[in-house]
């Protein structure tokens, strides 16, 4: 199933996402929201084949926003 597939991604991403650094995931995360906005314009030139990606991308720029934020929290301890 791609639903089985897309969780395994996700739940592979959260690893990663749990062993980075701050610097490291605000690197990912300007990446992400670059490629997000790639995939904006495109959709915005009728282009886009995986509207879904859009979705995906969103998702994966809230997952690093919460990771950055459990470190901040972590760091005020």
């Amino acid at each position: 199933m791609a639903d089985d597939k897309y969780l395994a991604q996700v739940k592979t991403e959260r690893d990663d996402f749990a062993k980075l650094d701050r610097a490291a995931l605000t690197e990912r995360l300007d990446e992400e929201k670059k490629k997000l906005w790639n995939l904006r314009f495109t959709q915005g030139k009728r282009q886009l084949q995986d509207t879904a990606a859009l979705a995906k991308s969103r998702k994966t720029i809230a997952r690093l926003n919460t990771y950055l934020r459990q470190l901040e929290l972590q760091e005020t301890k």
